[in-house]
């Protein structure tokens, strides 16, 4: 029979488990310079820091990161996403988080949806965090949110497009209108004339406005006329992308190509070609956007705009180390580049 107390595998009863002020006293240093070893390494040495780390090895501690990140230690980045179904988008978070663990930072991420009340909300739930800096999904749309985020004097990246507004600090990632553009003329010096639109919500997503306006910006230098009913917006699934085919060949019985401004789309259209017996690119041709890892396995294999998210990610935080650090020649604007991969479905 016990007495009621559980000793943990150190065997310190709750009661007598260690914080970092017994740390201090066991290795005869001050309990800030245990806290500095932890939050701010830079600012001990090489050799005070080896020895609470041994300590904190020996017994077993586990800082507590949610009183340190109250007393905003800098050494967070704070993030707003959509949802991660998008793998483009998933590629990105993970190349923020690599290069976050590699500058010794952790990464908090807060999910939002395209609206400037979500956006706002989702925010100010980052800067009450006190984070060390902030990277945004596309460009802030809320004239609060923006205020707020200039008000909090930490440095903003906004990712994924450059043009459309102009943004709070830095902005990291590519033209959605010359990618859009690119890909409608690379479908129309094929041959097709009749091309179709079909993207996720439009509505407060930069990104996808840029897509549709580089769209229709080819199309009018190619003369051909965008007619009514050629444009369709789904939720961002792979059913989405087949229910957007059927309404598209359903209104233009003569409707040649369709781009698509997510590969989980154009891949929900290739199998519902494939269900209904029609041939790809021979009956329509199915282009889509992002490059994932399905597309070059898909049958047939799928023609699309590739972008680098991953390396996207990882650009944005480096840009905002480099301003933590002090860096006064961090460009406001880096655009990356892009390539239209051409294969078999179109």
């Amino acid at each position: 029979m016990t007495d009621g107390s559980r000793d943990d595998p150190g065997g310190n009863t709750p009661s007598q488990r260690l914080g970092v002020r017994e740390i201090a006293r066991r290795i005869g240093v001050a309990p800030i310079t245990v806290s500095r070893s932890l939050s701010n390494p830079g600012r001990v040495s090489a050799e005070t820091r080896a020895k609470v780390l041994e300590a904190i090895e020996q017994i077993g501690f586990v800082p507590n990161q949610l009183a340190s990140s109250m007393r905003g230690n800098g050494r967070m980045i704070g993030t707003v996403v959509p949802p991660l179904i998008n793998s483009g988008i998933a590629e990105q978070v993970q190349g923020m988080s690599d290069e976050c663990h590699e500058g010794g930072y952790s990464m908090l991420l807060v999910q939002g949806e395209f609206t400037r009340e979500a956006e706002e909300k989702a925010i100010r739930t980052l800067l009450g965090w006190r984070p060390a800096g902030m990277i945004l999904q596309s460009f802030v749309q809320s004239e609060t949110a923006r205020a707020l985020l200039k008000g909090s004097g930490a440095p903003v990246v906004e990712i994924s497009e450059v043009k459309g507004r102009d943004p709070i600090d830095i902005v990291v990632g590519v033209s959605n209108f010359e990618t859009a553009y690119a890909m409608t003329m690379h479908l129309a010096a094929k041959g097709y004339r009749r091309i179709g639109f079909v993207s996720t919500p439009i509505h407060g997503n930069d990104r996808l406005q840029q897509r549709r306006t580089g769209y229709h910006a080819a199309l009018t230098e190619l003369g051909i006329k965008n007619h009514d009913g050629m444009e369709v917006e789904v939720p961002i699934t792979a059913q989405g992308g087949a229910e957007a085919l059927i309404t598209l060949t359903s209104r233009h019985k003569d409707i040649d190509a369709i781009f698509f401004s997510s590969d989980t789309l154009a891949v929900g259209a290739v199998q519902e070609c494939h269900r209904r017996g029609w041939a790809v690119p021979g009956r329509i041709a199915i282009a889509g956007y992002g490059d994932m890892d399905l597309a070059a396995q898909l049958y047939p294999r799928l023609t699309t705009v590739k972008v680098n998210r991953y390396d996207m990610g990882r650009r944005a935080v480096r840009q905002l180390l480099a301003r933590l650090g002090g860096d006064g020649e961090v460009p406001a604007v880096t655009s990356l580049g892009f390539e239209i991969i051409d294969r078999e479905s179109a």
